[in-house]
């Protein structure tokens, strides 16, 4: 048997996080029986129920796009910081799959360039795996482009 080869911490382990999980859903399952359950959680209980996997399944793409998008976010911004270079502006494009950088540096800043085009590489390799990756466009100062529209400013400090 399968439970004769776990260690005890293990057992005890699975043990307490089946109870957890099945305490929480009795907890909901009373909210839910008295209408108090948040909005969110109760459309996610109620596509369970009722089956509905176009829900389910837009629900966990969804979820997952905001998790990995806010992950490669702050994986930017930190590796970013390292380089301990900044470029004069940075706006970003946020989408479900991908970050689009648009950096713009001093002419022939080629140290700021580089550290861009790195900080991209490695977001890349620690998210693609995944289906999520960054883009970058990089201008210089002199090419007076202005930031595109659809991008937000992200204030350098």
């Amino acid at each position: 048997m399968v439970a004769d080869n776990l260690n005890i911490n293990q057992q005890n382990s699975i043990e307490d996080w089946f109870d957890s999980m099945v305490a929480n859903l009795r907890y909901d399952q009373e909210l839910f029986k008295n209408e108090i359950l948040e909005e969110g959680k109760k459309d996610v209980y109620t596509a369970m129920m009722t089956g509905d996997q176009n829900f389910l399944h837009n629900y966990a793409r969804n979820t997952s796009s905001t998790y990995f998008i806010q992950n490669m976010v702050d994986a930017y911004f930190k590796e970013l910081v390292k380089t301990n270079s900044k470029p004069n502006k940075l706006a970003l494009e946020l989408s479900n799959a991908k970050i689009l950088v648009w950096a713009e540096i001093k002419e022939d800043d080629e140290i700021m360039e580089d550290a861009l085009i790195l900080t991209e590489a490695k977001i890349n390799a620690a998210f693609s795996e995944y289906g999520f990756h960054v883009s970058s466009t990089i201008v210089e100062d002199s090419d007076g482009l202005e930031v595109p529209e659809h991008y937000r400013n992200v204030a350098i400090a």
